[in-house]
């Protein structure tokens, strides 16, 4: 079967280093591929229906290269499947953005890192600005630590799209300078953000702790807060007293 690493060992890529987070290419070849689609259907889509919209075989290539590195676009892969099955539940721009976010971030280790440590405590004061040298900073001790062999032209690069990423996922706004938003997950993202919990092998306690709602700047009272309002819109099932958690999630069909 097969599977992603886990988070914690997967490598350090500047895959943002020559192309931003790609959304709009990614939503427009969900919108044509099938529900159900496998890995040959959406790469027959990109490189020959021409889905993402590119204007030569070269860049249909370098398109689907980077899509499915960063989105997985494999149903053989169950956190593409819960991430299918998320993007296709919800008409909401801001949902898709924010799904499209915990997916990079779950497939790129190095987005993830430096946006939990920079981006994501900021999230819960709109408005706060993020230091564009602060991050090339976070990459450049990260390259350093890792003995990494990241050219100045590719670090900077990775922070330049990294920022545009999150600009592109609803997280950052701005032109020039870039702030926080003020993000509003709902029950899609929940669902989603505990999905990964999950497949990473964190029980219902830890769930609430996890990564994947920290990305988003929620602390564990207002995920419970979320995970309370998709269980009233019947998206999941979760429970919660004294220490005791229980959250049910609903099935995605394996491939």
């Amino acid at each position: 079967m097969a599977r992603l690493p886990l988070p914690d060992q997967q490598p350090f890529t500047p895959r943002l280093s020559g192309a931003g987070s790609l959304r709009r290419e990614l939503e427009a070849l969900l919108a044509v591929a099938p529900p159900g689609a496998d890995r040959r259907t959406f790469r027959r889509l990109t490189l020959e229906a021409n889905a993402a919209g590119k204007g030569s075989a070269s860049m249909r290539a370098w398109a689907w290269k980077r899509l499915s590195l960063r989105y997985l676009l494999d149903p053989a892969l169950p956190e593409f499947r819960t991430f299918e099955a998320a993007m296709r539940g919800t008409e909401s721009p801001t949902e898709r953005g924010l799904i499209c976010f915990l997916m990079l971030s779950r497939t790129d280790r190095l987005f993830r890192e430096v946006t939990l440590e920079l981006v994501s405590p900021k999230i819960p004061s709109p408005g706060a600005l993020i230091d564009p040298a602060e991050v090339e900073d976070a990459v450049r001790e990260i390259r350093q630590r890792r003995r990494s062999p990241w050219s100045d032209q590719t670090v900077a690069g990775e922070r330049s799209h990294l920022l545009s990423a999150l600009k592109d996922f609803g997280v950052l706004c701005g032109a020039r300078e870039k702030r926080t938003c003020c993000p509003a997950p709902g029950a899609a993202t929940a669902v989603f953000a505990a999905h990964l919990a999950r497949l990473e092998g964190l029980p219902d306690r830890q769930v609430l702790g996890s990564r994947w709602f920290r990305l988003l700047g929620l602390a564990e009272a207002a995920v419970v807060d979320l995970l309370y309002a998709a269980t009233r819109e019947r998206a999941l099932d979760f429970r919660i007293q004294a220490d005791v958690v229980e959250l049910s999630l609903p099935e995605v069909a394996s491939a």
